[in-house]
């Protein structure tokens, strides 16, 4: 890290770095612990999920209580690369965890869909703890193999990012190791998502043309499918915009190297918003979309103190709602859909509206 004198304005960017990572850091610790709690997601794709959060969790973790007052209390003997490094590389790590979960989860949505009579057979539990550990071993890998060709991370207290040194590192090893696998990833998993909504689509208005269905499962079924394809398009989305921000349009927004040109440079929050915060706020905003769209996190954040025997007692009221919550029970069981469905699935009370 360069040796130079925090200003205001680094003091004003460490706090939108704290603020931002802060809420990230508990939407998504929130959703890591409490789908433990959640039976309908005690099983693959839940797992699958809160792997994904975990790996959030802890990135966002990272940038608010490391480089956040790092950068605003200007603590020097934080600043050294040796240990900089360290968190840069596990921030590079959980970046890897939460791309590499979001094309399993996606994957996971597909066989359910386009093959729900080998779901079962495929995402069991010892196969989908094979699919955490390879995730988790695959992204220390990649994190390893910059160690190993000599690109290390420091944090740039007057660009306010993470920046490799160079030399000895060979920018073009970044550039396949991060943007490149990075962008290929996220395209897979957009590509998968779009042709299982397409197909929970196509399903849909196949059922909706068989059968007659009352106006309310008829909006909750929608609802349902509008959640879906909402946080499965944002979530895509804005992996790809910040690998494109990140690695394209930054580059129209060049700084000077040179700390005091750097500090009158107009460049500056511009190429800062299109780098570290948008690496930042893609984490972040995973959590929040996820809260947003799925409606049992809601309601755990309404009634905070309501314990979860209160919860599930208040799902079955009377005798008729328990066989009908009972005989619903048996028919998700049956069916794979809730694989590739949302928390917001299990409040509409009409399961078998959205079965396949």
């Amino acid at each position: 890290m360069e040796d130079v004198e925090v200003e205001g304005i680094d003091q004003f960017a460490a706090v939108l770095i704290f603020l931002t990572s802060f809420v990230g850091f508990a939407c998504n610790t929130f959703i890591a612990f409490y789908i433990t709690r959640l039976s309908l997601l005690r099983n693959s794709f839940g797992r699958l999920l809160q792997l994904q959060a975990a790996g959030d969790a802890v990135f966002v973790l990272v940038w608010a209580f490391y480089f956040a007052p790092v950068l605003f209390f200007d603590i020097k003997p934080l600043q050294s690369l040796g240990v900089a490094s360290r968190f840069a590389q596990l921030c590079l790590i959980c970046y890897d965890i939460s791309i590499y979960t979001h094309l399993v989860i996606s994957l996971n949505r597909f066989i359910s869909l386009y093959f729900p009579t080998s779901y079962q057979t495929i995402f069991t539990d010892r196969f989908t703890t094979f699919l955490i550990c390879a995730i988790v071993l695959v992204s220390f890998g990649f994190s390893w193999f910059l160690v190993i060709v000599d690109c290390k991370m420091g944090f740039s207290i007057p660009r306010w990012m993470l920046d490799y040194v160079s030399p000895p590192c060979e920018m073009v090893n970044v550039y396949y190791a991060e943007f490149f696998r990075g962008l290929i990833v996220i395209s897979m998993f957009a590509i998968t998502n779009s042709f299982t909504f397409c197909r929970m689509h196509m399903h849909n208005r196949k059922k909706q043309s068989e059968s007659t269905f009352e106006t309310t499962q008829q909006k909750k079924r929608r609802a349902v499918e509008t959640a879906f394809v909402q946080q499965v398009t944002l979530q895509g989305l804005l992996y790809v915009l910040e690998l494109v921000t990140y690695f394209y349009v930054a580059l129209f927004f060049p700084v000077p190297l040179e700390p005091k040109a750097l500090s009158e440079s107009s460049n500056r929050w511009p190429n800062f918003l299109l780098t570290t915060y948008a690496w930042i706020l893609v984490h972040a905003l995973d959590g929040v979309i996820t809260l947003i769209f799925n409606k049992q996190f809601r309601n755990v954040l309404r009634h905070p103190f309501r314990s979860q025997a209160t919860l599930n007692a208040s799902k079955t009221p009377s005798r008729r709602s328990r066989f009908v919550t009972n005989r619903d029970d048996s028919n998700r069981k049956k069916s794979s859909i809730l694989a590739c469905t949302f928390i917001s699935n299990s409040n509409t009370g009409y399961g078998s509206s959205v079965h396949v």
